[in-house]
């Protein structure tokens, strides 16, 4: 079978679809990856069908077209827009160009993006949505395909809707009042462990090897070296080595933090950072969250825009994180986290029901046999 995956080209939409795009490469199925080269790094050796623009560049076009940074505004219009519409006038001619020279029997698309399903519509083929976090509000969801399908009927499409809805995010840290659809098929998360040799070898902290490790990353997108900067001042306030990961759009650059209780990192794929890790500072990113607790760490977190205050308020209600409001809090917050069993009690439950998710590769036969 020939199974193409799509996704918005930012690494918190790639990187949830490899788990089930590894799984088909290894069962014999020929792979191809529909989104934009700038991503091509993280999907390899996988090939990578570019269509549209990279993200910085769309949102520079929506922010002309509108007037508003798509960055910061979760309203359902703007969501709509930038996902359903800009990003579809920007890609789909490449689409679908794209998608007839590869042909495929299967597509899988990630929750916000509409190129996937704008070709599989054209082509008469199945397709199945892909999440990324926690499940979309009704209207964010509806205004997103609203717009699309509107797009989709320029181009004199038809936008079908997807055959079935595999879901990443695990009940525990759903809303209260969510309800699963009845397409819905769990997959279980996975850290981002990346393909091929890696020079990234875990920090020694000569002499401080006895205290504990705490990893601190604002994840891939945001690059606020003034923000990394004010957190490592708060947490070397305390007995703890610091791991401070930079987003992609940083390196080279470094911070301007000397101590032998801090290292500083370029992009390194999580589930490799995380080893020999204590604890875990975030901004609360949905792949942050999914890996933290996937490995039963506990984290301190300072949410920072998007859905990033949901993703807190879950993982919190669980018993697993604590909550900051501004940089300063967070090496007292590690400090009680550290100290408190019941934080990594909450993160080892949560890791137990993120295990028991269904496997990529029963997923992948799920879809094959419901797609034919």
């Amino acid at each position: 079978m020939r199974i193409l995956f799509s996704s918005t080209p930012a690494h918190g939409h790639v990187l949830p679809l490899l788990p089930l795009e590894r799984a088909a490469r290894r069962a014999g199925h020929t792979t191809a990856f529909l989104t934009h080269s700038s991503v091509a790094e993280l999907a390899a050796p996988t090939r990578v069908h570019s269509a549209g623009a990279a993200l910085p560049d769309t949102l520079e076009e929506f922010r002309r077209r509108t007037g508003t940074d798509a960055t910061t505004d979760m309203s359902p219009a703007t969501v709509g827009e930038f996902f359903g519409g800009t990003r579809v006038d920007l890609g789909a001619e490449d689409a679908l160009g794209a998608a007839r020279d590869f042909a495929p029997d299967l597509v899988i698309a990630e929750t916000a993006d509409f190129l996937g399903p704008l070709v599989a519509s054209r082509l008469g083929v199945p397709w199945a949505s892909h999440g990324v976090g926690i499940a979309l509000e009704a209207p964010l969801a509806e205004a997103m395909w609203a717009t699309a399908a509107a797009r989709a009927r320029e181009r004199d499409i038809t936008l079908v809707r997807p055959f079935a809805s595999v879901d990443p995010w695990p009940d525990c840290l759903q809303r209260d009042d969510w309800k699963p659809s009845q397409d819905r098929i769990t997959i279980r998360p996975e850290a981002h462990e990346g393909e091929g040799a890696s020079d990234w070898e875990a920090p020694v902290f000569d002499g401080r090897e006895h205290l504990p490790c705490v990893l601190v990353t604002l994840g891939t997108v945001i690059d606020d070296a003034d923000a990394l900067t004010a957190l490592a001042a708060s947490l070397m306030e305390y007995d703890i080595n610091i791991v401070i990961a930079l987003p992609p759009s940083s390196e080279p650059r470094t911070l301007p933090v000397q101590s032998p209780a801090v290292r500083v990192t370029g992009f390194v794929p999580m589930a490799r950072l995380l080893r020999g890790v204590d604890a875990v500072v975030s901004s609360g990113g949905a792949g942050t969250v999914l890996s933290v607790l996937g490995a039963g760490l506990p984290m301190v977190i300072w949410p920072l825009g998007l859905d990033k205050p949901l993703n807190a308020e879950r993982a919190a209600a669980l018993g697993a994180a604590e909550v900051i409001g501004r940089a300063g809090e967070a090496g007292a917050a590690v400090t009680r986290v550290l100290e408190t069993p019941s934080y990594r009690d909450a993160a080892r439950t949560a890791a137990d029901r993120i295990a028991a998710m269904t496997p990529a590769e029963e997923v992948l036969s799920l879809l094959t046999s419901r797609s034919g």
